[in-house]
């Protein structure tokens, strides 16, 4: 039974995790066009690393850490589980697993980490233009 909720947790760390990467390019895309753009250096630092990995990951055609640890946990819990049977597994579930065509993922996630770097390059949290700018004097 412990491996069955700790899967659950990890489902739900793991659509934590994509909700996070939707509200980060949502918050790099408002930067990009509103002066008063969000500039969270420690966010926006977190977030860009987050989207390229994913993006790696989705290039590779890898599947994420997370998805594997969950799928391990679920097997450890009952190697025959085609349906779960909980309430986060099978909502929470159908939004981080869509049924749908892989590259209607991937393409745009792309999309996404190429955007957050171009934009990070362009428009770089404060805090890190100033310790780029302590390291020239």
């Amino acid at each position: 039974m412990k491996y069955k909720i700790i899967a659950d947790i990890i489902i739900l760390i793991h659509f934590l995790w994509i909700l996070f990467i939707l509200a980060g390019f949502v918050l790099t895309l408002g930067g990009f066009f509103w002066k008063g753009y969000f500039n969270r250096w420690i966010f926006r630092t977190i977030h860009l690393c987050g989207i390229l990995f994913v993006a790696i990951l989705a290039v590779l055609g890898e599947y994420c850490p997370l998805t594997i640890l969950e799928n391990n946990l679920m097997v450890k819990y009952d190697p025959e589980l085609t349906y779960p049977g909980s309430f986060i597994t099978h909502y929470v579930g159908k939004l981080v697993y869509p049924d749908v065509e892989p590259l209607v993922i991937i393409v745009p996630t792309i999309i996404i980490a190429v955007f957050t770097l171009i934009i990070y390059i362009i428009r770089p949290p404060i805090k890190v233009v100033e310790m780029l700018k302590l390291r020239k004097v």
